[in-house]
């Protein structure tokens, strides 16, 4: 459902690629039920805000989540390393390595699956239909004269029940940077994006692969290649020479490759049609398109530092404006057409902190935690509770707590 981060990555261009996916993303990091994108197809009218009015919670947590997940990232925070389904939440174990399901309405582990030789993870798994897919890195212990040996493995698990439906292992070559680690880009019922990098400088430049879902083939890998966004035709990234590039899904045909001039880039899944791209170098932000690379919008001097899409047609972007001031805008993912922005000095409106975006809806911070229409920017209501949830689905809200390094989930009341 909701994340912070679709899939961000930050990608430091020249002195080598550094990402850090994702979200999701700000992808649903990603995020909530998805993949590529984990769009709905149906059931609410094309650009239509929140079908039910969004409830409010109650004053404590009906349960609370506690594993053995990574740190929360810099870009992303909470929300990178959790991702929400219906009625589980799915996160990566690094001590017994692998993917633990919890169940939101109590808390307790609903399964736990271990991956062979695991030795590192990064961010939080993805779940498409009913599979979560999983990127690992490896390492197989040698002896005597032979070396251990380093991989991927890429696993697909029912989402139910954790059983193995498919495990693929990716090898790396000799030179690998050791301290690289795999993560999940982007997933749909089709594709699944991986890409692996190492953290801080490296000289090492990023490696994706793209497999199939079903099966787990894998179709292509790029040593050259840092995948920030899985389209349903295109998969996007960035070379170790600071060019973006669109490869196809299909074959793996190098479809355009474009110079975006951003200097220390960084770039990330906005929602679907969209790319985003943001750099050091004077200018605004751009959001691309992910077939072409060619901009669709630019934010000029307003700095928009990600986006949140809703799981529909919309995305919401923070950052500062000219005058470093919050900015907020929403942006319809269709025709990258800019629907409201905050603030608004005419109507006495401020920009508030937007903690998470689902299903047409903002759920923010301002003097109180508050609730926004997605396409109209309008107040919904202000009487929320006392929490605005980092991750959202239609039933729970979660909140992280720094301290205990936990997720208090609250249970929406009916309006």
């Amino acid at each position: 459902m909701s994340s912070l981060d679709p899939v961000n990555r930050r990608v430091s261009v020249r002195r080598r690629l550094r990402t850090a996916v994702a979200g999701v993303g700000v992808l649903c990091a990603v995020a909530a039920c998805g993949g590529g994108h984990p769009y709905e197809s149906g059931g609410h009218p094309h650009g239509s805000g929140p079908a039910i009015p969004p409830g409010s919670f109650p004053e404590g947590p009906t349960a609370t989540l506690q594993g053995a997940w990574p740190a929360p990232p810099a870009e992303g925070g909470p929300a990178g390393v959790l991702t929400l389904g219906a009625r589980l939440a799915y996160a990566y174990d690094q001590d017994d390595v692998g993917v633990t399901a919890f169940r939101l309405g109590s808390g307790d582990v609903a399964w736990h699956s271990a991956v062979p030789h695991g030795t590192d993870v990064a961010r939080a798994p993805r779940l498409t239909g009913d599979k979560v897919i999983g990127a690992f890195a490896t390492t197989e212990e040698g002896g005597g004269t032979r070396a251990d040996r380093r991989g991927i493995t890429v696993t697909a698990l029912d989402a139910d029940s954790g059983a193995t439906l498919w495990a693929r292992g990716i090898p790396v070559g000799a030179d690998a940077d050791p301290t690289a680690v795999p993560q999940v880009v982007g997933a749909d019922d089709r594709h699944v994006l991986i890409a692996s990098d190492a953290p801080g400088h490296s000289e090492t430049p990023p490696m994706s692969a793209l497999l199939d879902t079903r099966t787990g083939r894998v179709l292509w890998t790029d040593p050259d290649f840092g995948g920030v966004d899985l389209e349903r035709s295109v998969a996007v990234g960035v070379r170790d020479d600071g060019d973006f590039a669109g490869r196809s899904t299909a074959g793996g045909g190098l479809l355009w490759k474009r110079d975006l001039r951003l200097g220390e880039a960084r770039a990330a899944d906005p929602g679907p049609g969209l790319t985003w791209a943001d750099g050091t170098e004077a200018g605004g932000t751009l959001l691309i398109d992910p077939m072409t690379g060619a901009t669709r919008l630019d934010s000029g001097d307003t700095s928009l530092d990600e986006c949140r899409p809703d799981g529909r047609n919309t995305t919401v972007c923070t950052g500062s404006d000219g005058s470093g001031g919050a900015a907020v805008w929403a942006v319809d993912t269709r025709d990258a057409r800019v629907l409201w922005r905050l603030p608004d000095g005419p109507a006495g409106r401020v920009a508030p902190e937007v903690t998470a975006v689902w299903h047409g809806v903002v759920y923010a911070r301002a003097d109180r935690a508050l609730t926004l229409d997605a396409r109209t920017g309008r107040d919904l209501r202000t009487d929320l509770g006392p929490v605005s949830p980092t991750l959202v689905n239609d039933d729970y809200g979660l909140v992280y707590d720094d301290a205990s390094r936990a997720f208090d989930v609250y249970r929406f009341r009916e309006s």
